[in-house]
């Protein structure tokens, strides 16, 4: 899953993975992700942290809050990584947090490592 408000990212981003080989369901905010969750468990989800409607962090503690999904990779990308933030992504168990803007070549070997230790 991919979760972004912003349209550029999404689509910089979906193609990146969508590169590196993945199958990527883009949602532009927490909510309807949340939606999506119910009938879909993804291998991994990077999640924006400040979206309307529901935010990252809110979304993650949706995702956390069933049993199953518990061992879901999940990666917040923000541009604001303030150490409250880092410090409540680290609370949620993320298992990453990249800064916008993104690099490519960290975004891959984030996402390849994530995907090899599921596998």
């Amino acid at each position: 899953f991919l979760v972004e408000d912003n349209h550029a990212y999404r689509m910089v981003i979906s193609r990146v993975l969508q590169k590196n080989g993945c199958i990527v369901m883009v949602f532009e905010n927490g909510q309807k992700a949340a939606d999506m969750i119910k009938y879909v468990r993804p291998n991994l989800i990077i999640s924006d942290i400040e979206m309307p409607v529901m935010d990252g962090f809110k979304f993650c503690q949706h995702v956390r809050s069933n049993e199953s999904n518990q061992d879901i990779p999940f990666i917040f990308i923000s541009s604001t990584t303030s150490k409250q933030m880092i410090a409540k992504a680290n609370e949620l168990g993320t298992i990453n947090m990249l800064s916008k803007p993104i690099s490519i070549e960290k975004l891959k070997n984030v996402v390849n490592t994530m995907l090899t230790l599921r596998a």
